[in-house]
């Protein structure tokens, strides 16, 4: 394992941009809809065989549907399909597809309350691992990387980044949609230019609580008054947030998704780990959703450069980047290259002895990410 670090300067660029897709856009259902189905099938293998078999169902599209839509209601013309597929160690206690495709459903139905009975049409296509794969992950010792791939993760977020997240968040939470008649696909992009900051958000209404144009219009501006609101309160400063520009037509929806009708969702397309997409920054296209949770580096590395990020700013790192390099075959507590960066400096010595504490610690971080500890997308 090699181990490089280096000092940069504090993450401040003259020109940022941030978004964030909300837990109903289209591809944050279908990352949702991955990650649900490989935590079922770690939990199935622990109860059934009382180890992790091997497995990998991070493929997953959402077609949209047909319905039709106005003021106070409409109905479904034809449901969203949602496809997941995948590679599963089928030798030993095979998982049944039936109530794998159920417990999806009754998670989509969870996420989106508002929808209809029969919104969704849901399959899981699961095929045999890989010959080459499936002896990765074996028994209880430590599991060999299933791929020659990188992670990368930065820590802490910055203030444009904190305030990004934290409206999309505001905007979601139930509470909130309680009182103000959307759904949770909402999408939050921030943009800084020096010190001049600005957000636009998209935000599904719904469509039965929406019984005319005023009513709508109330809607969008309890949305930009709550965004701009939760902004200034992480910023410090006003900021002004335009909601709905797409068209004068109103953002009307049955479910509370587009999914339902208006655009397609994929695994990968949405928020990195972390849960943001964060463009000046060095970040990997992974995508962490539907991935083994010991073997596949995907998911895991992230995890663990989560940690020794945490582990560093403990130590004085200031800002601390930490990418991990991968190579298929290895363990997976060995890294072929673990690149550190600094806004304080540290001993090169001091780094490598925070990571291999951080990456031994392989069993407690598999549990973590079966329990869902860390925000992956």
């Amino acid at each position: 394992m090699q181990v490089h670090t280096s000092v940069r300067a504090p993450y401040r660029p003259d020109v940022e941009f941030v978004e964030r897709k909300g837990p109903g856009h289209p591809d944050s259902l279908s990352d949702r809809s991955a990650e649900t189905l490989a935590n079922r099938l770690a939990r199935h293998f622990l109860a059934e065989t009382g180890t992790l078999r091997h497995f990998n169902v991070d493929k997953a599209l959402f077609a949209s549907g047909s319905v039709e839509v106005g003021f106070g209601g409409g109905r479904v013309i034809r449901p969203a399909r949602l496809v997941v597929a995948g590679k599963v160690d089928l030798r030993e206690a095979p998982p049944d597809p039936a109530e794998l495709e159920a417990g999806l459903e009754a998670e989509l139905h969870r996420l989106l309350p508002a929808a209809r009975e029969r919104a969704f049409d849901v399959e899981v296509w699961l095929s045999p691992s890989s010959v080459d794969l499936a002896p990765l992950v074996s028994g209880r010792h430590v599991p060999r990387a299933n791929d020659t791939s990188l992670a990368v993760v930065s820590w802490p977020r910055s203030p444009l980044e904190q305030a990004v997240h934290a409206v999309s968040d505001a905007l979601a939470d139930p509470r909130f949609r309680a009182t103000v008649p959307i759904g949770p696909d909402i999408k939050v992009m921030g943009r800084r230019i020096g010190d001049d900051v600005g957000m636009t958000v998209a935000a599904a209404t719904i469509a039965e609580a929406i019984s005319d144009r005023a009513t709508y219009d109330d809607t969008v501006e309890a949305v930009a008054a709550e965004a701009s609101r939760v902004a200034a309160d992480v910023l410090s400063r006003p900021v002004k947030v335009a909601v709905n520009q797409a068209s004068d037509v109103p953002y009307l929806t049955l479910s509370g998704s587009s999914v339902e009708a208006g655009d397609d969702g994929q695994v990968g397309r949405g928020n990195r780990f972390g849960g943001l997409i964060t463009p000046h920054r060095p970040m990997s296209l992974e995508a962490c959703a539907g991935k083994h949770p010991s073997a596949h580096v995907g998911k895991v590395y992230h995890a663990a450069a989560f940690d020794l990020a945490q582990a560093l700013l403990e130590v004085g790192a200031g800002e601390a980047t930490v990418m991990l390099l991968s190579r298929i075959g290895a363990s997976i507590t060995e890294p072929d290259t673990v690149a550190v960066q600094t806004v304080q400096p540290l001993s090169a010595r001091l780094v490598a002895e925070l990571a291999r504490t951080v990456l031994v610690d392989w069993e407690a971080r598999t549990c973590r990410l079966v329990e869902g500890a860390y925000e992956l997308f």
